[in-house]
C-alpha cells in the first residue's frame, strides 16, 4: 500500500531526477569506447592518457576506457579482432601486419612524423654513418624488434649486407651507456626518452636519427578498415579528441598535465616529474613537428612512400597499395 510519505518521497526523487536530467541524459548519451596504448601507461603516451584526463573525448561525447596494452602484437590482436577502436602503434607493426595477415588496418592520424629510435656512440669514438657500421657491434633493444628492422635497412641502403654489423641486445634504456662503455657495443640503438636522458647527465656521446637512412611515419593511430566504414563518426570524434589533446600539450605547460593524468593513471617515474617534461618536450619538438606545423597529425604520403619501399626492397614487408595504408579524411576534418 502506498503511503502518503510513500507518494511525498516519491514525487521529491522524480522531481530532483527532472531536474538533473539534462546532465544525466548528457552522460547516458556517451558513446562508450575502448582504446589501448601498446604499452601501458609510460609517459609516451600521455597525448592519450591526457584526452581522457583533460575531458578532450568527453567533449566530444565519448566516453573512453583507455587501457594500457602489453605488447604492440596484442594491441593489433585487439584491433583486428574488434575489441578496441583504436591503437597508437608504428608504421613498421601496421604495414608488417597489413603484408602478412592482410588485415584492413588504416592509419587515421600520425603523432611521431620523425623516427623515435636513434644511433648512439661515444663521442671520443664516434660513428657518424652507417657505412662505418661494417664490422662493428650494434645494441639493438630485441631480437627482430623494429631497431634490428632499422638497423638492417640502413645496412641495406649503404651497400652493405645484414651479417656485416654483429648485434647483441642492450635494451632501451640509459644503462646501455655502460655496455658501450665497457666496449661491449661499439653503438647502440634506442629511442628519444633515452636520448634525451643521456644528454641531461652531459653524457659524452654523439647521436644521429634512424631517418637519416631509413625516413618513415614513427607512431601513429591505427584503426580497422571495417570500424571506419561502419562508424566514421566515432573515429572523427577520436580524431577531434586527441588533436584537442594535443593541441593543449603545445600551448600549455607540461607539469599539470601530467600531474591531472596521474590522479587517473599509474605512470612509470612520475616522481622524477622533470625528467618526464624533458622527455615529452622533446617528442613534441624533435617528433611532432618534425615535418612542420602544417602537417601536426597529418599522414605525410612521401613519408609512406619512402617507408613502404624500404620494407618492401628489404622482404620485410610488401604492401601492395601504400594509399590504403592511411587516410588524412579524419585529421583533415578535426584541423577544420
Amino acid at each position: 500500500m502506498t503511503t502518503r510519505r510513500d507518494f511525498l518521497t516519491g514525487t521529491a526523487a522524480l522531481g530532483a531526477a527532472l531536474v538533473a536530467s539534462p546532465a544525466v541524459l548528457r552522460a547516458q548519451a556517451r558513446e562508450a569506447v575502448t582504446v589501448m596504448t601498446p604499452f601501458g601507461f609510460i609517459s609516451d603516451f600521455i597525448e592519450m592518457m591526457n584526452a581522457v584526463s583533460g575531458g578532450h573525448f568527453a567533449a566530444q561525447g565519448l566516453d573512453v576506457k583507455l587501457i594500457g596494452g602489453q605488447g604492440t602484437a596484442s594491441a593489433m590482436t585487439q584491433l583486428i579482432a574488434g575489441q578496441v577502436a583504436l591503437i597508437r602503434a608504428s608504421s613498421i607493426d601496421q604495414m608488417q601486419a597489413v603484408a602478412k595477415s592482410g588485415s584492413p588496418l588504416a592509419c587515421v592520424s600520425t603523432l611521431y612524423q620523425a623516427s623515435t629510435f636513434h644511433m648512439i656512440s661515444l663521442r671520443d669514438k664516434p660513428i657518424r654513418t652507417a657505412e662505418e657500421l661494417k664490422g662493428k657491434t650494434v645494441g639493438i633493444v630485441s631480437v627482430g624488434g623494429t631497431t634490428e628492422i632499422f638497423l638492417d635497412l640502413m645496412l641495406q641502403k649503404v651497400g652493405l649486407r645484414k651479417e656485416d654489423a654483429k648485434r647483441e641486445v642492450t635494451g632501451n634504456s640509459p644503462g646501455a651507456l655502460q655496455i658501450l662503455q665497457q666496449g661491449r657495443v661499439d653503438c647502440f640503438m634506442a629511442a628519444i626518452n633515452v636520448v634525451v636522458t643521456l644528454q641531461r647527465m652531459n653524457a659524452p656521446i654523439e647521436v644521429w636519427s634512424t631517418d637519416k637512412y631509413a625516413p618513415m611515419p614513427s607512431q601513429g593511430y591505427v584503426v580497422s578498415r571495417q570500424t571506419m566504414e561502419q562508424k566514421p563518426d566515432t573515429i572523427l570524434k577520436l580524431v577531434k579528441g586527441l588533436k584537442a589533446s594535443v593541441d593543449e600539450m603545445i600551448a600549455k605547460p607540461t607539469r599539470p598535465i601530467f600531474e591531472r593524468a596521474g590522479k587517473d593513471f599509474e605512470i612509470p617515474g612520475l616522481r622524477d616529474m622533470d625528467s618526464l617534461i624533458a622527455v615529452s618536450d622533446a617528442a613534441r619538438d624533435r617528433l611532432w613537428l618534425s615535418e612542420g606545423r602544417e602537417n601536426l597529425m597529418r599522414n605525410v604520403p612521401r613519408l609512406w612512400e619512402e617507408g613502404a619501399s624500404a620494407l618492401k626492397r628489404y622482404g620485410v614487408a610488401d604492401v601492395a597499395d601504400v594509399s590504403a595504408l592511411y587516410t588524412n579524411r579524419f585529421i583533415d576534418q578535426a584541423r577544420g
